[in-house]
């Protein structure tokens, strides 16, 4: 019978979607850092008026303290001696909200729409294979990878012959990737370094967030 799928590298379909926004936050839900991708796609900066500064405002203290007490239930319902309280990802019927926490009580959150499209690869000498993507909240599957190849996030471009790895452990990869790569390298050691007051807009950081971001295989 002949396959839907082709081995030709040229037939690849990935998977993407559309980030909305990347906030980062303290762990008191300060605003360390906020981003609106859609925004950014539409045009230069717009200055905000007073109300849509407050309201916006609002809006991520929102999303702060749905993490923050969602991670404190699951605290109280694991087990004992469970290490992985975290949460992970919140989905929701119309998009999803990714999460990352790190041991200093920071939450690197990204808010996007995941397409309805599957990633197809394939190589010459394999057959093809369709990914699939975890959708469970806290419990993204782990990257497969084909041949050993590499389950960084930087290198999802480059190794193309591979299976794709699930969208949700890709972005996971990427936040994580995001604050020891990024932020410990542009903001934590900034020689202007606060912690109480972090100086994020005087840094590279979100140049250097903006071009990573936008080479991954999922960014859209």
């Amino acid at each position: 019978a002949r396959s839907g799928l082709t081995r030709s590298s040229s037939s690849i379909h990935r998977r993407t979607m559309t980030v909305h926004s990347f906030h980062i936050f303290d762990r008191k839900g300060k605003t360390l850092f906020t981003k609106n991708y859609v925004q950014a796609r539409s045009g230069p900066p717009v200055k905000l008026n007073p109300d849509e500064e407050e309201r916006l405002s609002e809006q991520r203290k929102l999303v702060f303290g749905m993490l923050f007490s969602l991670k404190e239930m699951c605290g109280n319902l694991s087990p004992a001696d469970s290490q992985q309280d975290d949460v992970q990802m919140v989905k929701t019927g119309a998009a999803c909200l990714y999460n990352f926490d790190t041991a200093s009580g920071l939450k690197f959150a990204l808010y996007a729409t995941p397409e309805t499209s599957y990633g197809i690869t394939s190589s010459p000498s394999g057959p093809a294979s369709n990914s699939q993507n975890a959708q469970s909240a806290g419990g993204a599957a782990g990257p497969a990878s084909g041949g050993g190849g590499s389950n960084h996030p930087s290198s999802l471009k480059q190794h193309q012959g591979m299976t794709s790895p699930s969208v949700n452990s890709a972005v996971r990869d990427a936040l994580r990737h995001i604050y020891e790569k990024i932020w410990v390298t542009y903001v934590v050691r900034s020689p202007m370094y606060d912690a109480l007051h972090p100086d994020v807009a005087s840094t590279n950081f979100e140049v250097a967030l903006d071009h990573y971001l936008k080479g991954m295989i999922w960014f859209r």
